[in-house]
């Protein structure tokens, strides 16, 4: 059974965001517990590929993924300085490029307004990096009618073996993007890299989720 299988059957198809058609803020709320659990103690990790070899793992042998959330920059602006329907549609522009930047089996959800969260499988931080800034710079050279640029920042985390409590996953990655938002915009930061040069310092998170 493949990752890309699990990660579907969790989802309810109707549980879409009306505007952009990305999963919705209630679908992630009801499935991050069980997302998170599939990097734990998985066998996936251990079957061949159609070559017969085994698969890329990590040192701990489970899968990888990475969650990342991001959130365009100065949205209230554009909304004040254009109105909501434009904004509506820097929303679904955005959307749009996401939907291309990504593969058909990651995960993308809108979580209303401005924030939107993607997760998908890495095989290590840097692949994750390279996806992530790879879609900031589509977002930044991408010219959107009459308001022209717009920019996003990234806030992302990876969910492995040792980093798999929703809490501690959503809360990782929050962090990451204050860290973004307070240090200029228009950029991308992972919690692990801000905890490595002492950016910030490790919480841990109690008691229910704080969905920022």
């Amino acid at each position: 059974m493949s990752i890309t299988y699990n990660f579907r059957s969790l989802l309810d198809e109707s549980q879409k965001d009306k505007l952009t058609g990305l999963l919705n803020r209630q679908t992630f709320e009801a499935n991050i517990n069980k997302i998170s659990s599939l990097t734990l103690n998985s066998d996936i990790s251990q079957q061949p590929n159609e070559s017969g070899k085994n698969r890329r793992r990590s040192k701990t042998g489970t899968e990888i993924f990475c969650l990342a959330i991001i959130d365009i920059d100065d949205f209230k602006a554009i909304n004040d300085r254009f109105g909501h329907i434009m904004g509506d549609e820097v929303l679904l522009l955005l959307s749009y490029v996401m939907k291309q930047n990504f593969r058909a089996k990651d995960l993308l959800f809108r979580f209303g307004g401005e924030e939107f969260v993607v997760i998908f499988h890495v095989q290590d931080q840097e692949e994750a990096t390279k996806a992530l800034e790879r879609f900031r710079k589509k977002i930044e050279e991408y010219r959107f009618p009459q308001i022209n640029t717009v920019t996003i920042s990234v806030g992302a985390t990876l969910i492995s073996e040792i980093n798999h409590l929703a809490s501690e996953i959503i809360g990782r990655a929050d962090q990451a993007l204050y860290h973004a938002k307070n240090n200029g915009k228009n950029q991308l930061h992972f919690y692990e890299s801000l905890l490595e040069s002492d950016h910030i310092v490790e919480r841990k998170e109690m008691g229910t989720i704080d969905f920022f």
